[in-house]
């Protein structure tokens, strides 16, 4: 898995890919780095399926790769694919080993790695219907856990799924989109503004 990543991750730079998380999303390149983002140009044996797909690697707090999952640039079906028996997983456990006292969960990990550049400790999941209850467990040990949910049916049943199983969970609702479309409509630091004014 890491030598998947990192061979995706030296495909990144100049590629469509590179291109799309600075212009389209609004990622930084040292964001893109810290996350190990890369560009599936030349696809490993069983990953022809993903050429053309942006890498997004599953890292442990120690860095390890534990999964890759892709996503697509021509949005010709699913935007998002999971290799064939991986199971769900949070994105960015390196967020859980701080001892941080607030954290973000958010709905994918785009939106997980945008939080995180604009300086909020985050972890995403990889879908709105991907929340395992056992994971409930990991964030007791918060005093409050923002659910940053995106503006549609599915972000509010992603929500409440969640605050269900967490008396600290505090939902706020990205208007008009998801945390990425928020915060490039709305600046550096808006999601933490709009967390401030929000969850009181």
């Amino acid at each position: 898995m890491e030598q998947t990543s990192k061979r995706y991750a030296k495909s990144l730079k100049g590629s469509p890919a590179h291109r799309y998380l600075v212009e389209e999303r609004g990622l930084t390149d040292e964001t893109i780095e810290r996350f190990s983002l890369g560009y599936v140009d030349d696809p490993l044996p069983g990953h022809e399926t993903y050429r053309g797909c942006i890498s997004i690697p599953y890292l442990t707090p120690d860095a390890s790769v534990v999964s890759v999952r892709f996503r697509r640039l021509d949005n010709d079906g699913p935007k998002y694919l999971t290799t064939p028996g991986d199971m769900p997983r949070l994105y960015n456990t390196s967020a859980l080993v701080i001892p941080f006292a607030k954290i973000c969960v958010t709905e994918g990990e785009i939106d997980a790695a945008t939080a995180e550049q604009d300086g909020l400790p985050a972890v995403g999941v990889p879908g709105a219907n991907s929340w395992q209850k056992v994971w409930n467990l990991l964030f007791r040990q918060y005093d409050v856990v923002y659910v940053l949910v995106d503006d549609d049916k599915a972000g509010a049943e992603f929500g409440a799924t969640i605050a269900r199983g967490l008396e600290t969970a505090r939902i706020i609702t990205m208007d008009g989109g998801d945390v990425n479309s928020y915060r490039r409509e709305h600046g550096s630091g808006s999601i933490k503004e709009k967390i401030n004014g929000s969850a009181l």
